[in-house]
């Protein structure tokens, strides 16, 4: 059907529909024809003149106050569309959600013909005021649509066409229309078009500023998060520019916040242009060592990034800046680096050990190196731990490493720590050696003479220059250790025969410790056994565990190769055996095969010695086996054996079980 068809036809159902009620569906679209029917139910006047407009202009303006940010972002998409229909005779109007045009835009001589019918800013375009009408089937269906002529309602309306797209906002709520009015003559296809693409660029704008606004109030919100942690704080974008530091980073970087903002984060960092490429980062990713030239002097910081993501994409990244000495001292304490005995918890009242305890308490009150001498289980790491504890440096770390537990090829790594990518196997992030994490404490270097000798001469460099070179590194790190290394050989033979270095020994033995053997301080065995089983009594919740006289007087006469370790394993072994009575000397012969005995007693031949303990090793045997009720998998358990030898050993001794085994 060509335009002036449709023109007719229309105007003709319009009269028709009027005066009749009625209409036909096939010629007035279904949307048109309904809307008609609601304005007949409503006594809208079809012939009524022009209708007033609604709102006076302190209503008007606190309705557009009210759709502020609606006119704000329309402005420029309906200045656009104004210069596009220039001159083709349409209107723009800009409406809120319950049809009050907020604003008009066109030609002058269109503007003076729509306000011949009060179509501007105050009136309303609502269906129950206006009638059928684009605006109204818009906001009522909330989708485009079209009207032109006789589909308008009011008969004063039939010289229009207008095409009415509605405008929602981010969240979907309708705000309002935009829409093209012109004279019927210049009814176009591609007017409704328009009006679509303009309502999507609105909607898709007010994301964009709704978007802005969020993110503002988030920067606002963090920058002042940021600003009240006392943490060094930096963040930035998926570009690695610098979007916040804080006042706590500004401090530790000795910057202001305008030196920082909106620059690239290799800025703050000049030594370290590799963080240009920062992102795309890991969601788990490793601390890394960064340094900075300060007024003050070159400073170390450890960087613990926080990835920003959205999705799988990273957005930016928070990154925690802390120096690196207060970075170690908090690994320090979250990993026991501390020392927890002093000279008090040592036990003993030997003339040969309370000199090593007296020249300990002087050596600690001075900063010189210390080396401590003893056999295995002699004490050495209890008097290390009391000399940091008496010394200046009791409030920071005690680091313990054993020389003799640690491979060949991983001890230099251990001691020096390495930077990430060092070699095969090595941690991306590095690791801090134990040099470093003694820093401003000290480090305790037991079985030193199990060190390789070419590891000995980087040791001594150390501790001649105060530094440490990381494996893989270049960058020195000035660190303040004091070293107490100990070893259970005589060191200054080892050195003199080319297998220790001896300049390294000198270094470490300005002040030397003797710790004198069990088997040499007799007298505190007895003193010592007590003490270890009241810690042993706390620990498994028994009453006081006791020793009867002849059970200490075969302690004594023990040569106690393993010492003090020694005695604490066979009294613990002996405790379970006693099961809560008294501890004699077959809950203790067990374990001392090489039993000697008491100083006061004959001393047994060999082989009435070797008849005398299979005697005492039949009692337990039975005692064990009585005690379990004839469960042999439980004895066998309670003498610390496995089932098939204490079968052996029954029978050895003829013993003959009458309890059947469980």
């Amino acid at each position: 059907m060509n335009r002036e068809r449709f023109l007719a036809s229309t105007q003709a159902e319009w009269h028709r529909f009027v005066d009749t009620g009625e209409v036909d569906d096939s010629l007035v679209r279904p949307e048109v024809a309904q809307s008609w029917q609601r304005c007949r139910v409503l006594g809208i006047d079809p012939r009524a003149p022009k209708l007033p407009v609604m709102l006076d202009a302190r209503r008007l303006a606190a309705v557009r106050e009210d759709n502020r940010v609606l006119m704000e972002t329309a402005l420029p998409f309906m200045r656009f569309l104004k210069t596009a229909v220039q001159g083709t005779g349409f209107i723009l109007v800009l409406t809120e959600r319950s049809g009050v045009v907020l604003d008009v835009f066109g030609d002058e001589h269109i503007l003076a013909m729509a306000r011949e019918n009060n179509y501007v800013p105050g009136c309303s375009r609502a269906e129950e005021v206006a009638g059928t009408n684009a605006i109204s089937l818009a906001l009522i269906q909330k989708r485009p649509i079209q009207l032109t002529g006789a589909e308008h309602w009011n008969v004063r309306h039939h010289l229009w066409t207008c095409a009415s797209a509605p405008v929602f906002s981010p969240e979907g709520m309708l705000l309002g229309t935009v829409t093209l009015s012109g004279e019927t003559i210049h009814a176009h296809r591609h007017t409704l078009g328009m009006v679509i693409s303009a309502a999507e660029a609105i909607h898709e704008r007010l994301r964009e500023r709704e978007t802005a606004e969020e993110k503002h109030g988030i920067d606002v919100m963090l920058a002042s998060v940021l600003g009240s942690v006392s943490e060094a704080i930096i963040t930035i974008d998926a570009a690695g520019i610098v979007t916040n530091i804080n006042p706590a980073a500004c401090k530790a970087l000795a910057v202001e916040p305008g030196e920082a903002a909106g620059k690239p984060l290799p800025r703050l960092f000049p030594a370290h242009p590799e963080l240009a490429g920062l992102l795309p980062l890991e969601r788990d990713c490793p601390t890394f060592e960064v340094t900075a030239e300060r007024p003050a002097g070159r400073a170390h910081f450890v960087i613990t990034p926080y990835v920003m993501l959205a999705g799988e994409a990273a957005t930016g990244a928070i990154l925690a800046l802390r120096e690196r000495r207060e970075f170690l001292n908090e690994v320090r304490g979250l990993s026991g680096l501390n020392a927890v005995f002093n000279f008090e918890d040592i036990v003993g009242q030997s003339p040969a050990l309370l000199r090593q305890i007296e020249l300990a308490r002087v050596a600690a009150r001075q900063s010189t190196r210390i080396l401590i001498l003893g056999e295995t289980g002699t004490g050495k790491e209890l008097f290390a731990q009391s000399i940091h504890n008496c010394s200046q440096r009791r409030h920071g770390p005690f680091v313990a490493l054993n020389c003799a537990a640690i491979p060949r090829e991983l001890m230099e790594a251990e001691i020096f720590g390495y930077r990430g990518g060092a070699f095969t196997g090595a941690r991306k992030g590095g690791q801090v050696g134990k040099l470093e994490l003694a820093d401003g404490g000290t480090l305790f270097l037991d079985e030193i003479n199990q060190m390789p000798l070419d590891l000995q001469s980087k040791l001594l460099r150390a501790l001649q220059e105060g530094v440490v070179t990381r494996l893989g590194d270049s960058k020195p790190i000035r660190v303040d250790v004091r070293v107490i290394a100990a070893a259970n050989e005589d060191l200054y033979a080892k050195s003199q025969a080319g297998e220790f270095r001896q300049d390294l020994y000198y270094r470490l033995s300005v002040v030397e410790l003797a710790l004198p053997p069990l088997r040499e301080r007799t007298e505190d065995i007895a003193l010592i056994a007590r003490h270890l089983l009241a810690k042993l009594g706390e620990k498994t919740g028994q009453r006081a565990l006791a020793l009867s006289p002849a059970a200490v007087e075969l302690l004594r006469g023990y040569p106690w190769p393993g010492n003090v370790r020694e005695l604490e394993n066979i009294l613990e072994m002996g405790a379970i055996m006693a099961d809560g009575r008294t501890i004699e000397t077959e809950h203790l012969a067990y374990r001392m095969r090489t039993a000697a005995p008491p100083p006061a007693a004959r001393p047994l031949p060999p082989r009435e010695r070797a008849q005398t303990m299979g005697a005492i090793e039949l009692d337990m045997i039975r005692s064990a086996i009585e005690g379990c009720n004839g469960n042999v998998g439980e004895a066998a358990r309670r003498l610390g054996l496995s089932r098939s030898t204490l079968y052996r050993r029954m029978q050895q001794h003829g013993i003959v079980k009458a309890v059947t085994a469980r």
